[in-house]
Order: structure tokens, then sequence, then C-alpha cells
């Protein structure tokens, strides 16, 4: 993490708001926090963005719009291909082709690649198809999904075509094998059929429901003819769907479609196993060793019914866990040096967590460090985006203020020094352009209230709630701990508007 003095605030409310306004633009400058960019020139300023950059790169290799995974330390000298593969993926998702990658081609890429976001049916669907202008890269999204599950030999790659309802046959199997449906069905590409695949929750759930009253068998119905093919496609499909909870969770393993359904006891699958039920399922390591030795039913059976739990996840209320988790220099220095090279591993497995902290207490917290660091990198980035639009509209309503008077339609607005307010309103002025500018008055003190209690409560967890930190450490334990409320006051944004 790169060095920098922050130093106590001090002076006027207004000498406060501009030191710390100067501190933000510094963390933003150095990259500390994951700032949207506001054009194509800051998506590519690798200084502030380098963490965007590397998940912006990692989830358009998973979609083969790259012909290789790009390294972290190799990132500077790809900017181009990256450039070049994000306006293809625009092109193929039918959004703007403007090179840069703001909220909606952001949350394009998550959606497609992420195994907890959920998938917009209006963006993708039409009438239960897929929509044709975005056929080339949901097509991509499918076959990706397909490939980590195990179904599908290879992940997508640059030279692209379209699939057909003859690729989903592996995935028809499946869902005959496990009895999410009958004999008669046969998967297609329509909303039907990729709803299930793109629900991993519903798949893992049942695996689970599949299993023996002794919970050491899987109860698979396999068909009389090519029975064993049968057999080994549903072994590669379940240890793939146990490949991706443990990564979900946080665990060192790959994704990678193979078919390992039998490991070695050195292998990550095994330690990552090993470890689960040791912690999540609280038994004995000699025990957890021995089970960890196969892919057994009792792993879903614990996910499954972890899974079970509401996703309306509170996130104030684990932002809230993750701050007392982390609770020294040290710790926020940890943090950021394992989350900066991580890309798509920082956007999945919240969920999770959040279900298994319902599940078992705070101690589930402990379990993984690395999610806590990929939580605590996630709620500074979503406070520092709240705090950032608290300064704005503070600046906004002060330039207003200063300048002595706001017009909107026809309609004037004069502000006296101590902030009496006249009104003009021209003769030819209709009702309802009288309306709409009262309105807009109205929006823009509540909009100054709001800001005015954004910043006034940073401050405080700044000065207090954050004392004995320093440096960068001192921002980012302020951001979290702030987050609970800041989250509060973002929805009142939300009420009025002015969260755009």
């Amino acid at each position: 993490m790169p060095a920098y003095n922050i130093n106590d605030l001090s002076g006027s409310y207004i000498d406060q708001l501009g030191q710390f306004e100067r501190i933000v633009l510094e963390a933003n400058k150095n990259g500390i926090i994951n700032n949207p960019p506001n054009n194509e020139v800051e998506t590519y300023d690798l200084s502030s963005q380098r963490i965007r950059i590397q998940t912006i790169a990692t989830r358009l290799w998973l979609l083969g719009y790259l012909p290789r995974r790009i390294s972290p330390k190799s990132i500077n000298k790809k900017l181009g291909d990256i450039k070049t593969a994000v306006h293809q993926f625009q092109r193929d998702a039918n959004l703007k082709r403007d090179n840069w990658v703001g909220d909606k081609t952001w949350y394009a890429l998550d959606q497609l690649v992420s195994y907890e976001s959920d998938i917009d049916y209006n963006q993708w669907y039409i009438n239960h198809q897929i929509r044709s202008e975005v056929k080339q890269a949901f097509h991509r999204a499918i076959q990706l999904r397909l490939w980590s599950l195990g179904l599908f030999r290879d992940k997508p790659r640059r030279n692209f075509e379209l699939l057909s309802n003859r690729h989903l046959k592996n995935f028809s199997s499946i869902l005959k094998i496990f009895r999410i449906k009958d004999e008669s069905f046969e998967a297609e590409l329509d909303h039907s059929s990729l709803e299930i695949l793109f629900d991993q929750d519903l798949l893992s759930k049942t695996i689970a429901k599949r299993t023996s009253k002794d919970k050491k068998k899987f109860l698979l119905k396999l068909p009389v003819l090519k029975k064993e093919m049968h057999r080994t496609l549903a072994q590669k499909f379940i240890v793939n769907c146990a490949k991706i909870e443990l990564w979900l969770l946080g665990y060192d393993v790959k994704i990678d479609g193979g078919n390992n359904f039998q490991f070695t006891v050195d292998s990550d699958l095994y330690r990552a196993i090993s470890h689960y039920y040791h912690h999540f399922e609280n038994l004995e390591k000699v025990d957890a060793d021995s089970l960890a030795a196969r892919i057994s039913p009792k792993l879903f059976v614990g996910i499954g019914s972890t899974n079970e739990i509401s996703t309306e996840y509170e996130t104030e209320d684990l932002s809230a866990e993750i701050a007392k988790v982390i609770t020294s220099d040290v710790d926020v220095k940890n943090a950021w040096s394992y989350i900066k090279d991580r890309g798509v591993r920082l956007w999945d497995g919240l969920k999770r967590m959040w279900r298994w902290i319902k599940k078992l207490g705070r101690k589930a917290v402990g379990y993984i460090k690395e999610n806590v660091f990929i939580a605590f990198y996630r709620y500074s980035s979503k406070a520092y985006k709240i705090l950032k639009k608290g300064i704005t509209s503070i600046i906004d309503s002060i330039e207003i203020y200063v300048k002595g008077n706001l017009q909107v339609n026809n309609v004037l607005f004069q502000f006296s020094k101590d902030m009496d307010t006249l009104i003009y309103i021209p003769e030819a002025t209709s009702i309802k352009d009288t309306e709409l500018a009262i309105e807009q008055l109205k929006k823009q003190s509540k909009t100054f209230k709001i800001a005015c209690q954004i910043l006034g409560w940073i401050v405080h967890v700044f000065k207090n709630l954050a004392s004995g930190f320093v440096g960068w450490a001192k921002l980012l334990i302020s951001l979290v701990k702030g987050y609970p409320e800041l989250r509060n006051l973002y929805l009142d944004f939300k009420e009025i508007g002015m969260t755009n």
C-alpha cells in the first residue's frame, strides 16, 4: 500500500471539508479504493483503476474476447488489447460502443460472469427467447457456464460460433440424472432452460437433495444405455459444482471444468474440503481429513442448507462484522495487498459469506480471512462512492448559495447572506412551471441537508472511531465503519432521485 500521511482534521467545518476532500481525491489517484470512471481516459488510468482494469480483463478473457489471461505484471502493456476487447463486447451486448467501462458495461460483464449476480431478463431476453442483438455475448456466457460446470469441452475463444440446442445435450442429461426435469425434457436456448443453468444456488441445492439418508451416496437416475458414461458426466458435474462453491467461499481452488472427481491428499481441493469440514461443519480434524478424501454428499448437504438462507442479506450488518475483524493497520495493509491483484475474485462470494454468518454467527468471518479482505475492500469502495456524492453535492450547493441565485425555467430564486429566499415569477409563467421550480428548490435543499449529514458522519468516524490508525488505513477503516449509516443516507438520496 502506498505510504501517505493523513493528519487530523482541524479548523472550521469548511476547512475540514476541504482537507477531507483532498484525502479522498488522493485515495482515488492512488487506486486505494474502487472508484467508477467517468470517461475513457479514466477507465484505463492504471494509477487509479488498476484493480478494476484487472477485473475487466479477466472477465473479457473468460468470455473469450482476449486470447489469454493477462497477468497483473503485464497489464500496462495490454491496455490496447483490453480496449479493443471492450469495444467488441459492447458491440455483441448491444451497448454503446464508447470503448470505456461505465456502469452499463460493468454490470453487463458482471451478470455474464459472476455466480452470484442476477441476470436482467429485459436486457437479455424478449418473449422468453434470447434477444437477437445480444446473442453473441450471451451465448459466450452460456458456454462459459457450461464449461465451468464440466459440461462443455472448452471455455469461449476469440473465434466464437453461436451455440445450438445440441450444445446443451450434456446439460439436458444432468437435469434428468438429478431429476430436475423428466425424461422427455430437452434443454433449449431459451429462458426456461437457461434460468436453471445460471442459478448456481439451485444446482448445488439439487445435488444436496439427491443423497441417501446416511449422506454417503449420491442418488442418481442413470439411463440404462451408456450408464457409465452418464455416471462419469454426473461425477464431473458434482466435482465442478463443489469447486465453484468452495471458490465462492474464498478457497484457493481452480474452476477449470476438469474431471477430477478423484483427487489426491496433496491437492488444493483436498485441503479446501478438509478446512471446510473442520471449520464450517465443526468436525474434528481427523474426521474432516477422512471425509475430504472424496467428494461426499455431506459436502453438498451443508452447502445446500446454507444456500437456502435468504439472499436478501443486510449488507450494512455484514460491513459492521467486517469492521470488527479488521482491527489494526497491519490488517488493513494485508487486506489491500491481497485484493490488489485478485480481479474477479473481488466480486463474488459475499452472499455465501453472509449466509454462513447468519448460520454460524460471527465466528464464520474468521474462517477465511481472504473473504474478509474482499468484503473490506468492497464496503470501503461502496462507502467512498456515497461519500464522493456527498462531497460533490455540498460543493454544488455552496456554489449556488455563493452565486446568490438559482434559476429553474423562468423562475428565479435569490438567496441572501442569512439564507432568506426571494422568488421572482414572471407573469407569463404557468402554474405547472412554477410548481416544478419550487419542487426543484426543495430537492436542492434536501440534497444539501443529506450531503451535510454524510460529511458530518464520516468526519465523526474519521476523527473518533478510526483513532489509532494511520495513513490510508485510517481512511479505509473510517469508510467501512461508517458504511451502515452512509448507506441509510444514500437511500435518502435515492428517494429524491439524486443517485446518478
